[in-house]
């Protein structure tokens, strides 16, 4: 048991300190291609311009059907963020046609 329990644990990545700038690292998540999704730490001067260069990753790297079932998750996920947004546009329209047909029916009964 204990093997099984310091296996699991010297597997477990530890945050980095401080990075080349001497900050806190930050962690970030990456969104290429090559590498969706999965974690890193990196240098939260990176951003505003300072070039620290600082880089290490958090997760293991994912296996490729992995990163193919991650970027079609992502692609469903936009393709159903295109039609709620189509829906709801729909749903103004009628909601505006369906208030100007009332209030010409309410000033024909006048």
């Amino acid at each position: 048991m204990e093997a099984i329990s310091s296996t699991s644990s010297s597997l477990r990545r530890r945050a980095p300190l401080r990075c080349y700038c001497a900050e806190k690292p930050v962690l970030v998540i990456s969104w290429t291609a090559d590498n969706h999704s999965r974690r890193f730490y990196g240098c939260p001067n990176y951003w505003v311009g300072r070039k620290c260069k600082f880089f290490q990753w958090c997760d293991d790297e994912i296996c490729e059907r992995g990163k193919m079932l991650i970027l079609e998750q992502r692609q469903q996920i936009t393709r159903l963020e295109v039609q709620g947004c189509k829906m709801l546009q729909e749903r103004e329209v009628f909601h505006y046609g369906f208030g100007i047909l009332i209030g010409d029916m309410w000033d024909l009964s006048l």
